[in-house]
């Protein structure tokens, strides 16, 4: 991989965008997989051009500062599948980029927003250069179980969860979602089946590792380790 910043000059790239306070929340949407294209003239995506695009999609009053900035360095060099990443310590188990990620804290401190952007640039990157190194589809917790629920009340209907057993998945709000029909842990038997699969998912939440293992059982808690390259992000909220 080519590192064309430096980590103090890309931290000072971040760090010239406005400053605000205002969050806005992630996009509560089930994404239709793209077709993808074929890679342009091998197109390298690197550290100077991830930043190019992070910013030009981040909102004008987007805060970075000593709260985040170092958590959204590390997930940047998470997608561009640097081995030493974790160079801050953020992630507190064993960290991997063959992992997903998950990311708890409490709200508004930015963990929806980075991966609305986050998407913006991959749907960009996949669309107008072949490269899918940052692409994924997002879920919302709340939203899908209610799709879930809607679609088995109708007779005829397109949705299945196998479509989401496969390729890169970013789910939102993890645990925010009600048991489908009072008794199903949807999201829960999802993540169990994307395990099996072994392919990865990344997912943000309130709820701390402790607390996902008691909603969704031994059977996910036991694995998130093994799942999850997981990283606490705290501060104050950014929401006015």
């Amino acid at each position: 991989m080519t590192n064309n910043l430096s980590i103090a000059e890309s931290l000072n790239r971040l760090r010239k965008l406005k400053s605000g306070a205002h969050v806005e929340k992630a996009v509560h949407e089930v994404y239709i997989p793209l077709k993808r294209e074929k890679k342009v003239n091998d197109f390298q995506l690197t550290k100077e051009l991830l930043w190019k695009f992070f910013k030009y999609y981040t909102p004008p009053k987007y805060v970075i500062d000593g709260r985040n900035e170092y958590v959204l360095y590390t997930i940047m060099r998470y997608f561009l599948q640097d081995p030493e990443f974790n160079e801050y310590g953020k992630v507190k188990n064993a960290a991997s980029v063959d992992k997903g990620l998950l990311i708890y804290g409490p709200y508004g401190v930015g963990k929806s927003l980075l991966f609305e952007i986050l998407h913006k640039v991959g749907r960009e990157l996949i669309t107008k250069r072949g490269c899918n190194d940052i692409w994924f589809n997002c879920i919302s917790a709340g939203s899908f179980v209610e799709q879930y629920m809607n679609a088995a009340r109708e007779t005829i209907n397109t949705f299945s969860i196998k479509n989401y057993n496969t390729g890169n998945l970013y789910i939102d709000d993890l645990g925010f979602e009600e048991k489908a029909f009072n008794k199903t842990e949807l999201l829960g038997e999802l993540l169990f089946e994307r395990n099996r699969k072994k392919v990865k998912t990344f997912v943000t939440t309130n709820l701390k590792p402790s607390e996902i293992a008691e909603r969704y059982g031994e059977r996910i808690g036991d694995r998130l380790p093994e799942m999850f390259n997981i990283i606490q992000w705290n501060g104050e909220s950014f929401r006015e």
